[in-house]
């Protein structure tokens, strides 16, 4: 309960600040996915994103529906579920190798950086481990239960199925055991494309039993039989679902650059990518910033000693085994150690192997499934040394060591959960967060903003530069804001825009173009937000230099037009003139669905035209975000245009238009372009 406890704090403490700010994937499965079954939209399979499973889906959106679009209705189920792998990890130690492995495998796992990574962000990983704990945790109570739950064949139908019912019933039974089993790998299924891979786990250790321990497989195998075929029932609306749109799991052939390779006969990624992925447990890890300091390995030298050291010792058991397999001389106690070894043993293997065949290698989150299993081998030796299993043989040191072994236990759980916790806490909430690509990734500087604009109440309407790459910096500033409709930002790309009214605007990212930069001054007293700094503009600038304003039908008007003839730049001035109609433009995911079009639906065109009006060359776009823009903006967007060599540009046009269907909007006069003579 402690252990849990500690962990349920670590994995709520400044859960809104740690991520430091919100990543692409994890708007995306709250905002798009999950909100799909909030509207309805009820399915197994959802294809956007590459591909998503809908049960954590469906948990989120009632997180989202009780709470919405913030830290709680987001992150808070990802808390939820990695507190409930730390128990669930203590009860499955326990069952396999005594209550020592279980409590300092549970530890290890609540102060883990890869557990609290997952733990702490909205993403399906996370529900892997809790759903393949479990499933091994009700398999091997059946595995172990001395009952038999075959039916007498001689006995009535009526005694039959009362027997049936009881043993059902009983929570101790192996049936029962083995239907529960079969629902949570099922439900591993709904969950993550890893899930898929649980039934070879116990496929591949039922076959080890066969061959070491005839007698357990013969009084299990028909229970294991009812086992999958209940799984495989249970999986028949996402096989059905797959069969219907196979182009929707287009994420498992962009990943699976190794395993391609070697199907083309070059094995080389492949044995790279397994060497990798074995050292990212002392060596190197994960090298995505997203989930990792780069290349820093899972465990400190410590952690990677013991953790090794129940890698060997499980192997060790396993071998042995087999060599009195092979010799015909096989010891029920060393069948005991092997079977629990074994199966630990393919379970790791078994949920490392995606990062085998996929990149990047080592990935956090294409292991996730090993992840309990991970620290259950690093406790192995200690749950060794505490049942005696390591000491010296030679009897003048016996009662040495005997006398010795308990506090030698309690010392080297300390060690382990101590040198996991002193290297894991640190990196996560300090070291992590404070580098700048973490920070960039994960929009740190965007929720600096937001926390800069809450703490200033009187800042309500502003600019704010980025990309435009997509809807999710907006929706980042937008729960930073706690969904407040009282604050308007403008979002805008400087390196093509300058926002002109609202006068006030943060820039940094991108950098500023060059031509605009003399046109923002900087805010007194100076005021800074991560890389972002409030500048201000003359609001009144592209109202004096303006001759006349044209109105399009859409409520965008246009108001100057400048070609430089130096840099070949066309500036154009606009202004809106009232709210704008645009089309509907929903959310989606990144990658979008097969066939689903995920561009913007309104841009500017800008041609140059020679003396015989043949097309010389053009330049699209519209750099501020149209969603955002109210009424009486105004803003200047550059379009860079370089004729062909030779060729001299007579005219420039420009307009509006909608990407997706190509049609031009008018204007309120029934012009689809303007001109502009160039001298």
């Amino acid at each position: 309960m402690v252990i849990t406890f500690v962990a349920f704090v670590l994995r709520l403490w400044q859960l809104d600040h740690f991520p430091p700010g919100w990543r692409d994937d994890e708007l995306i499965n709250s905002l798009v996915i999950s909100q799909k079954v909030l509207d309805g939209n009820l399915v197994v399979y959802y294809p956007d994103a590459s591909g998503h499973e809908a049960l954590y889906h469906a948990l989120n959106a009632v997180m989202l529906g009780l709470f919405g679009a913030n830290w709680v209705g987001i992150r808070l189920l990802s808390a939820f579920l990695a507190t409930l792998a730390v128990p669930l990890t203590h009860r499955l130690g326990r069952e396999l190798f005594g209550r020592w492995v279980g409590l300092v495998a549970a530890a290890g796992l609540a102060f883990s950086f890869w557990g609290l990574m997952y733990g702490r962000f909205g993403l399906r990983h996370v529900t892997m481990p809790v759903l393949v704990t479990a499933a091994f945790y009700f398999f091997w109570r059946g595995f172990k239960n001395k009952g038999d739950w075959r039916l007498d064949p001689s006995a009535s139908l009526r005694a039959r199925i009362r027997d049936s019912r009881s043993s059902i019933s009983n929570l101790q039974s192996p049936i029962t055991n083995y239907l529960i089993t079969a629902f949570f790998i099922s439900l591993g299924f709904y969950t993550y494309f890893a899930g898929r891979g649980v039934p070879l786990i116990l496929l591949a250790f039922m076959g080890f039993v066969w061959l070491v321990q005839r007698p357990s497989f013969y009084k299990n195998w028909r229970g294991w039989v009812v086992m999958l075929v209940v799984t495989a029932v249970l999986a028949i609306p996402l096989i059905l679902t797959l069969q219907a749109q196979p182009e929707a799991e287009g994420r498992v052939g962009e990943l699976a650059v190794p395993l391609v390779e070697a199907r083309q006969g070059n094995f080389a990624p492949l044995r790279e990518y397994v060497v990798i992925t074995l050292s990212m447990f002392h060596a190197t890890g994960d090298d995505e910033w997203l989930y990792n300091i780069p290349n820093r390995p899972l465990f400190s030298p410590v952690g990677a000693i013991f953790f090794w050291g129940g890698v060997l010792l499980a192997v060790m058991d396993v071998a042995v085994v087999l060599w009195q397999w092979l010799r015909r001389r096989v010891e029920p106690t060393a069948v005991s150690r092997a079977l629990p070894a074994a199966f630990l043993l393919l379970w790791w293997l078994a949920g490392i192997a995606p990062a085998f065949i996929s990149i990047p290698p080592a990935s956090l989150g294409h292991t996730i499934l090993a992840q309990p299993a991970t620290y259950i081998l690093a406790a192995l030796p200690i749950g060794r040394l505490a049942k005696g299993r390591l000491a010296i043989r030679d009897w003048r040191f016996k009662s040495l060591i005997a006398n010795l072994q308990s506090p030698l236990t309690i010392i080297l759980a300390v060690l382990l959960i101590v040198s996991i916790a002193a290297r894991d806490l640190p990196d996560y909430f300090q070291h992590w967060p404070e580098r700048g690509m973490v920070r960039f990734l994960y929009r740190a500087d965007i929720q600096d903003v937001a926390d800069t604009v809450n703490e200033n109440p009187e800042l309500t309407d502003f600019g704010i530069s980025g990309l435009l790459a997509g809807p999710w910096d907006r929706l980042a500033l937008q729960i930073g804001l706690h969904n407040d409709p009282e604050v308007r930002p403008r979002w805008f790309n400087a390196e093509r825009a300058l926002l002109l009214s609202p006068p006030l605007s943060f820039v940094g990212f991108p950098e500023t173009a060059a031509a605009y930069q003399p046109l923002l001054n900087p805010v007194s007293p100076s005021a800074t937000a991560g890389f972002y700094s409030l500048a201000q503009t003359e609001a009144q600038m592209l109202a004096e230099r303006s001759e006349e304003r044209i109105c399009f039908n859409n409520g965008l008007c246009w108001l100057t037009a400048v070609f430089d003839p130096a840099t070949n730049h066309l500036e154009l001035g606009w202004q809106v003139g009232e709210t704008l109609e645009l089309p509907e433009m929903p959310l989606i995911s990144n990658p979008p669905p097969p066939g689903v079009y995920a561009g913007p639906r309104l841009h500017v065109f800008a041609q140059l035209l020679d003396a015989e009006g043949n097309f010389l060359v053009g330049d699209d776009g519209l750099w501020v975000d149209p969603v955002t823009l109210q009424p009486g903006d105004t803003f200047l967007q550059q379009h860079w245009l370089t004729p062909p060599e030779g060729r001299v540009a007579t005219t420039a046009i420009f307009g509006l238009y909608d990407p997706m269907t190509g049609e031009r909007i008018r204007t309120t006069d029934g012009r689809d372009h303007l001109s502009l003579d160039i001298p």
